[in-house]
């Protein structure tokens, strides 16, 4: 479980709170699918130039940390010092935050240093006012040493701070923390539904990782979920209730990244002065947009974020056109719909895919439908699978829309292999 509380800089308003960028704070007392494109250290992969695909990952951000010296200033600042556990000894020195040619180094050690005469001294950078993200897939890869009294972390925080409340109720999420010698790291949300009047979180899980090398800590970051990954394996997701407020789900605004080596203090308790110095090293952090479409082949094994109306739809590991899973839908009139957001307006797209019947007679429409024009939509009526698609061009002001495949009689139809591409 865990324990957190905001910490606000001398203010004589909430207002003027804000305006110096004050962060929430935190203070513990307990507690990717495969990744879809392999990217170079310095670009995404290269689109085609007259048809993008909509379903790949695409690098919007990047730091990999292949200097020596200072870290990047156009991406970072360093994690203010403040009062609660993980900030208290925060220090704003190269001896703590520094490049080695490989990675970034936080280091934390108890050297005396006269103008500061506090017992221990740590390294932690925040993007803050730099660069946020809302939505989209954030990966750092990074170890670090275990100790008695560490706490290496690597987190979210929004921006605004109080973009709809003080902590918990702004948000939190919580990427990786690791305590003292466990064999386990955690990743957790925090908010004004999940954590108590302790500041511990029920929205939290906690999983191995490899202790001697290097991890690759990874967040899906959807308008519907957070999900958690270690070496692109899920580990926990965290889902938007139906009808969910602010209280439940205040994570539709932007968040920044905060790196840090914090110890001594709040969960991981009192520092062995034996076991420092404790350091983390981040080789790189890369962070991707959201992408407008995926899942076409539903090779996840899961719908999401695909839905269903009609009760009858269902992923089978039959029937496939390629990979091992495909969509399959009987009984009655039923449907799966996969609703997209951040189109373009005034812009050309093609929904394909293939799809089959059961038996002769029976019929399955692929379409897209609130694009800013009528519904289209093309037909599959054979018992074998066949290619369709439809085109749809978005209204002046439209940036969402909504792919269906939907069956309006009784049957049993299968789908497989959708794409989406902009002309």
């Amino acid at each position: 479980m865990n324990r957190k509380t905001l910490n606000f800089m001398a203010a004589g308003s909430l207002l003027a709170v804000c305006s110096m960028h004050v962060s929430c704070s935190k203070e513990h007392v307990n507690q990717s699918t495969d990744q879809l494109l392999n990217l170079s250290k310095t670009k995404a992969v290269a689109i085609t130039a007259s048809v993008q695909s909509l379903s790949d990952y695409e690098l919007i951000w990047s730091d990999e940390f292949n200097t020596v010296g200072g870290f990047d200033d156009s991406k970072w600042s360093y994690a203010e010092r403040g009062t609660v556990a993980w900030n208290k000894y925060m220090t704003h020195t190269p001896d703590y935050v520094s490049q080695d040619g490989n990675n970034l180094v936080l280091r934390m050690d108890n050297a005396v240093i006269p103008t500061d005469p506090v017992p221990y001294h740590s390294g932690g950078v925040k993007s803050q006012s730099k660069f946020s993200m809302t939505f989209g897939k954030v990966e750092v890869r990074a170890k670090f040493t275990q100790g008695r009294g560490s706490w290496p972390a690597i987190w979210m925080m929004p921006e605004p701070a109080t973009a709809y409340a003080g902590w918990p109720g702004c948000g939190e999420i919580d990427i990786m923390e690791h305590v003292n010698n466990e064999m386990v790291v955690h990743q957790s949300v925090h908010n004004a539904t999940v954590t108590g009047s302790g500041g511990g979180t029920s929205a939290t899980h906690s999983t191995s990782y490899n202790a001697a090398d290097y991890n690759i800590y990874g967040l899906e970051w959807s308008p519907n979920a957070l999900k958690f990954f270690v070496n692109n394996t899920l580990q926990y997701t965290y889902t938007k209730a139906t009808g969910a407020t602010w209280q439940q789900w205040p994570f539709d605004v932007p968040f920044y990244l905060i790196l840090n080596q914090a110890g001594g203090a709040g969960w991981p308790g009192a520092i062995t002065n034996a076991d420092l110095p404790f350091n983390m090293q981040v080789d790189y952090v890369r962070v991707y947009n959201l992408p407008i479409f995926y899942n076409g082949g539903f090779e996840t094994g899961t719908l999401s974020p695909w839905t269903s109306w009609g009760g009858n739809a269902a992923i089978v590991s039959s029937n496939m056109r390629t990979g091992l899973k495909c969509i399959q839908l009987t009984g009655g009139a039923n449907a799966v719909e996969q609703y997209l957001t951040g189109l373009q307006p005034n812009t050309t797209y093609r929904f394909s895919g293939y799809g089959k019947v059961a038996a002769a007679g029976q019929q399955v429409l692929l379409g897209v439908k609130g694009y800013g024009g009528a519904a289209v939509d093309a037909a599959f009526n054979t018992t074998a699978y066949s290619n369709n698609s439809v085109t749809f061009t978005t209204g002046a002001t439209q940036t969402t829309a909504t792919l269906y495949f939907y069956k309006a009689g009784t049957g049993t139809v299968y789908g497989d292999d959708f794409t989406l591409e902009k002309l």
